[in-house]
């Protein structure tokens, strides 16, 4: 079984591609909504890096290392 993914930008056709895509019998629909954290301070995160023996040029280098 595949799944998608879908965001949808406009809130006002989310009815009409519901019931397209119930016309397909191959298509089982489970909507699930984004809930945002209302309690996450991003800024808190600010100093995360603070105290540490990396910089941002050794922290970009690990970040896009990849494994083949």
């Amino acid at each position: 079984m595949q799944k998608i993914t879908l965001t949808i930008k406009d809130e006002k056709k989310i009815n009409f591609l519901i019931e397209l895509l119930k016309q397909f019998d191959f298509i089982e629909i489970n909507i699930t909504e984004h809930k945002q954290d209302e309690n996450y301070n991003f800024f808190a995160s600010a100093g995360m890096w603070k105290n540490r023996e990396i910089d941002a040029e050794q922290l970009r280098r690990k970040a896009w290392q990849r494994k083949d």
